[in-house]
């Protein structure tokens, strides 16, 4: 029998292969010296924004995802 905290862990892992991902667009982002990897993702409904392997934001449109991570790095002066 599963306890609690199992059948959780169940749903949640049946959740996230049900929600499919696909790479939008990848691409390098920041200026001066060293370049960092970015890309945006679809899953589901909403577009993922990744800058340097890590999560930034979730977005409605890839052009909102696109503009969140240019704001992103002009705000951290990469």
């Amino acid at each position: 029998m599963l306890n609690f905290r199992e059948f959780r862990n169940k749903i949640e892992e049946s959740k996230a292969s049900s929600i499919t991902e696909k790479t939008v667009d990848s691409f390098q982002v920041g200026g001066g010296r060293q370049k960092f990897p970015a890309k945006i993702e679809k899953k589901g409904s909403k577009f993922v924004a990744f800058v340097d392997g890590d999560k930034l934001d979730e977005f409605k449109t890839e052009k909102e995802a696109r503009e969140g991570i240019k704001d992103f790095v002009e705000l951290m002066d990469l």
